[in-house]
């Protein structure tokens, strides 16, 4: 099979500097320490879903200014967020609103969780927590909760919009997509813990202001545009990339004469008019006092910090694999398969389904099922999202 080559924006080219550096200098202690409590603690299942995921390096790029020890509870939490889409994106509404709020008094409370039956919820009130609420600033303590409860809520709403055959296939239009998608990217409460890390004391009333809003959201609109470009290529194997601005784009009624090429540019003009909006409403933020300009100014370049530290994770992890070479990651050069081929797991799964058919249809009594192949096995990951 032939693949397709399609050329990726450079997103990168975007930006003359990163701001705070080009990564945390307590990164190799960070990522020694966090690799080994998963392998210590998480099980070989998960803990490879981790790994691939690769966020010490995730925290490091997007947290340049972070300690050790918050490069440490900036994992706890990534960590806690990857199980909430775990516990929530496989099952019915009933179930992610349980398993949401337990999540919540988890993180509000670590020894809520101490008493509940579910392995994750019980490893967050026994390490995590502790970890986590020592190492971000009292002052931002109570914005990181309001973002979380916000996040939480989302998740919830995406599985009855799923329940519902809302979401994907029935908001077609791009519009309400980016809404949405601004807040289920669980990228906000990050926002938080990078103020924490450098001792930006905003208050709420400032964070509403409409042009610091307005900065922070089209900071955000460029964190998920990425993430959807450069996960497109893995998205597509996985479902279809069903939930991508790239899909969307195909089908939205005013852009769906674009072939998939030109969806993947029209994604990047949008990251560059979210760019542009960035500029735009950071120059219109009026003036407070001195210290508060200044903490202003710091969040500016920590958001434009947060929004390179994720393409530059996006461009090389383990987890997404756009590039086929180092020539195609200099290049920009994504290549895809035909995606009406049956990808390997499928083919895996429809081999077995028929053996099972033909061993029981010439003898049912006889049959036994005495092998399942390792590869097929996710028990460990059944009892993480019960």
């Amino acid at each position: 099979m032939v693949a397709q080559t399609y050329q990726l924006p450079d997103l990168r080219s975007f930006f003359a500097r990163k701001p705070g550096g080009p990564i945390s200098p307590h990164f190799k202690g960070a990522y020694h320490g966090y690799n080994e409590w998963v392998s210590n603690t998480l099980g070989h299942y998960f803990s490879i879903e981790v790994y691939n995921a690769e966020m010490p390096l995730l925290a490091a790029l997007t947290y340049p200014f972070a300690t050790e020890l918050e490069l440490r509870a900036i994992l706890d939490y990534m960590t806690a967020s990857f199980m909430l889409e775990e516990m929530t994106d496989r099952y019915s509404s009933a179930k992610a609103l349980k398993n949401s709020e337990k999540w919540l008094k988890t993180l509000k409370d670590g020894q809520t969780g101490a008493s509940t039956r579910h392995p994750f919820i019980k490893l967050m009130s026994k390490e995590m927590m502790d970890r986590l609420k020592s190492a971000v600033d009292p002052f931002h303590w109570p914005q990181f909760i309001s973002t979380n409860v916000d996040f939480a809520r989302n998740t919830v709403r995406e599985a009855l919009d799923r329940e519902g055959s809302k979401g994907v296939h029935s908001t077609r239009d791009l519009h309400s997509y980016m809404i949405t998608r601004r807040e289920t990217i669980g990228t906000r409460p990050c926002f938080v813990l990078m103020r924490s890390t450098r001792r930006l004391y905003i208050p709420d009333s400032v964070l509403e202001e409409d042009a610091v809003k307005g900065m922070e959201n089209a900071a955000l609109d460029m964190v998920y545009i990425a993430n959807d470009i450069y996960s497109f290529k893995k998205e597509q194997g996985d479902n279809g990339a069903l939930n991508n601005i790239i899909t969307v784009i195909l089908k939205d009624p005013d852009t769906s004469h674009l072939d998939l090429q030109g969806s993947i540019n029209y994604a990047g003009d949008l990251f560059k008019a979210a760019l542009d909006e960035f500029h735009a409403y950071r120059g219109r933020i009026p003036p407070f006092d001195s210290d508060m300009d200044k903490y202003l100014s710091a969040y500016a370049e920590g958001l434009i910090d947060w929004v390179i530290g994720n393409i530059e994770w996006s461009i090389v992890n383990n987890r997404y694999k756009v590039f086929c070479s180092d020539s195609d990651r200099r290049s920009n050069i994504m290549r895809l398969g035909n995606r009406y081929n049956l990808h390997l797991p499928s083919v895996i799964c429809f081999i077995l389904l028929i053996a099972f058919i033909f061993v029981y249809r010439h003898d049912p009594t006889t049959l036994r099922l005495t092998y399942v192949p390792r590869y097929v096995s996710s028990s460990f990951s059944s009892s993480f999202v019960q």
